[in-house]
């Protein structure tokens, strides 16, 4: 999983490369479940904004499902990040 998380990140900090100053994405497990913390700030306000994704272990059983759960993450992840793009951009005009 951590393979999945890892190429995903870099992805979409590829993806972002002019925007995204820091992307962090740990995967945390606790009692079955999965969270992911999220965090990235942009270039050009050098802020940290953070998010949580938590996942009960009944949603995943298999490598397969736990990919498609992250790949989901890393979605709605990247909607965060355009909100905030839009948001900064809007601000400045």
């Amino acid at each position: 999983m951590q393979t999945t998380i890892d190429r995903l990140s870099q992805e979409l900090s590829s993806r972002y490369v002019f925007y995204l100053e820091t992307l962090l994405v740990e995967l945390v497990g606790e009692g079955g479940a999965l969270q992911f913390q999220c965090g990235f700030s942009l270039r050009s306000d050098h802020l940290l904004r953070t998010c949580k994704f938590a996942v009960s272990s009944t949603e995943w059983s298999t490598d397969a499902e736990r990919d498609a759960i992250a790949f989901a993450v890393f979605e709605e992840l990247e909607h965060f990040i355009d909100e905030v793009i839009a948001e900064h951009h809007q601000d400045t005009n």
